[in-house]
């Protein structure tokens, strides 16, 4: 039997917000997911997050043979997927500067980021901001990306608990974007996604914020397909308040 990829991904603009500033980006073919939060407002958010997809998934075209990579300059410490992923993200922040400069009434705009290359089980995820990536099986939810948001770092200083930061009203104050036109941090990691059990879940604020763990876990578990799963997860941040676009993205081995 041959592994393949399945994948299936949502978006919507939930109860409150006037526009979807959410984009995300899926391709079995390439084995790129993306998820990106818009930022700004006035629809300059959708532009920033638009310009996020579309510069990523550029980029991992052109550079599927490794010779493109030549003027990257590589950095030892990640594979080559690993360069591929961060460098993506690094053009997508460059042109989303590119782009204020030429529109100056979206000075304000920005996204989060959080994306996955997969090739041969094995799994390159990166991101910046608060946009989010878990893993899900049956018995457990984990998520496996810290925020970049100032709540998060109060509770790896132990200043905020978990629950404290929920709450907390400096809650969606993110410390790092696209486009904000300072020094850049991409977390990026590997890992192997071998089994057909576990799933690979890529979402923004607008989920994770409204959805609690638990509620995620139990509609992974009781959904008989993935496309179901995405629907009800969405649908479930809507009955929750909806307070902000919603997507999401869940990428998972299968058998064919």
């Amino acid at each position: 039997m041959m592994m393949a990829l399945e994948a299936e991904g949502l978006t919507d603009v939930g109860l409150v917000r006037k526009h979807n500033e959410d984009s995300l980006f899926l391709d079995k073919d390439l084995g790129l997911f993306i998820v990106a939060d818009g930022l700004g407002g006035h629809a300059a958010g959708e532009v920033a997050s638009r310009i996020v997809v579309e510069q990523i998934s550029k980029y991992i075209k052109q550079t599927a043979k490794p010779k493109f990579l030549a003027p990257l300059g590589l950095d030892n410490r990640l594979s080559l997927n690993g360069n591929r992923l961060k460098y993506a993200i690094q053009v997508s922040d460059k042109a989303i500067i590119e782009d204020i400069m030429d529109h100056p009434e979206r000075d304000t705009m920005g996204s989060t980021v959080v994306a996955c290359l997969v090739e041969d089980n094995r799994v390159t995820l990166a991101h910046v901001g608060d946009s989010r990536a878990y893993l899900l099986n049956k018995n457990k939810i984990q998520q496996i990306t810290m925020d970049h948001s100032w709540v998060a770092e109060q509770v790896e200083l132990g200043l905020l608990t978990p629950e404290e930061a929920k709450r907390h009203p400096f809650r969606n104050v993110i410390t790092q974007a696209l486009g904000n036109g300072g020094g850049l941090e991409i977390d990026v990691q590997e890992f192997e996604l071998t089994d057909y059990e576990t799933a690979v879940m890529l979402c923004s604020d607008g989920l994770s914020g409204m959805v609690s763990d638990e509620q995620m876990l139990a509609i992974f578990n009781h959904a008989p397909d993935l496309r179901t799963v995405v629907n009800n997860l969405v649908s479930k941040a809507i009955e929750n308040g909806g307070e902000d676009n919603v997507t999401v993205v869940i990428v998972k081995n299968s058998l064919s």
